[in-house]
């Protein structure tokens, strides 16, 4: 079998940047090597392929013909193996974008959309901050909630509410009428705009008279986890909270119907700075995905 005139690899590395620089001294400062051991890889390239490639000078080197005549070759060689490395295998660099919402938005509604997106965009990760976290800088885009009217008409208007009564499966079939609901403890979420009393009246009327069994919590979550451990019913908003409502195993209970109400969710981000392409993706997919999950609920 012939001898391959093929070198290695490093020796064309070694060969090619002692031509550029025409020193070794320099080609070994690029390549983190001594002059002496540019030189003698040099020599051994030299030596496998039989014919000298530089003419060695006190301070410089100088190519000799059959060298120059080699340099373009390796050059391009070179060049398309790191081209083709690069393209091939170069880790993929990984765009973070901040997203901040609600406790509510954070364990219910966002988590299988950002999934989603984040499998659609393999470069974009979200990093989601809870309200109320500290955090050292201002989010890249923000999810806001508000009760006034015009919120609806906001240029990035995310999703509005409906109102609804949850409760466990195996409550449900047993509530039939008015009556039955008022036997069960009723969880009133304390920053809510309508509660118990208000959505009672709103679809039954006024009732004088009637005790309700009312408690307040803090968080819709909190409220929803007592009910799936049937201490009682609760007010959700459709469709936000429903992917936790259905992880608990909860369903709408029909005795009251769906009911509108205040309540807008929208979408801000910082005025102070140009909105990357990678944010922008993020807010229409959230829009997108709002759409539907409210032509869903």
């Amino acid at each position: 079998m012939p001898i391959s005139k093929i070198p290695s690899l490093n020796w064309l590395r070694v060969f090619e940047a002692s031509a550029r620089h025409q020193s070794f001294a320099r080609a070994g400062k690029e390549l983190n090597m001594s002059a002496a051991a540019v030189s003698q890889q040099v020599l051994a390239l030299e030596t496998h392929l039989g014919r000298p490639l530089f003419e060695r000078a006190a301070n410089r080197v100088n190519l000799t013909a059959e060298g120059a005549d080699f340099l373009p070759t390796v050059q391009a060689s070179l060049g398309a193996i790191e081209s083709k490395a690069e393209s091939l295998f170069a880790r993929q660099r990984i765009e973070r974008v901040t997203l901040l919402a609600s406790q509510l938005m954070a364990m219910s509604w966002l988590p299988r959309v950002l999934a989603d997106f984040e499998m659609a965009n393999p470069t974009i990760r979200i990093d989601l901050l809870v309200e109320g976290t500290q955090r050292k800088a201002e989010p890249d885009l923000t999810i806001r909630f508000g009760e006034e009217p015009h919120l609806v008409r906001h240029p990035t208007w995310l999703m509005g509410m409906s109102h609804v009564v949850l409760c466990r499966k195996e409550d449900s079939a047993r509530i039939t009428r008015l009556e039955d609901l008022l036997s069960f403890r009723l969880y009133d979420v304390a920053s809510h705009a309508i509660g118990w009393t208000a959505l009672l009246n709103q679809n039954f009327g006024p009732q004088p008279g009637r005790h309700l069994k009312l408690e307040t919590v803090d968080t819709t979550p909190l409220s929803l986890m007592m009910v799936s451990q049937g201490l009682g019913l609760a007010i959700g908003h459709l469709p936000v909270c429903g992917p936790i409502a259905a992880s608990l195993g909860l369903v709408v209970c029909p005795v009251v119907p769906r009911t509108p109400g205040p309540g807008n969710y929208y979408l801000e981000h910082p005025r102070d700075r140009p909105q990357r392409p990678s944010v922008s993706r993020l807010e229409r997919a959230l829009q997108d995905a709002a759409q539907s999950a409210m032509r869903l609920s």
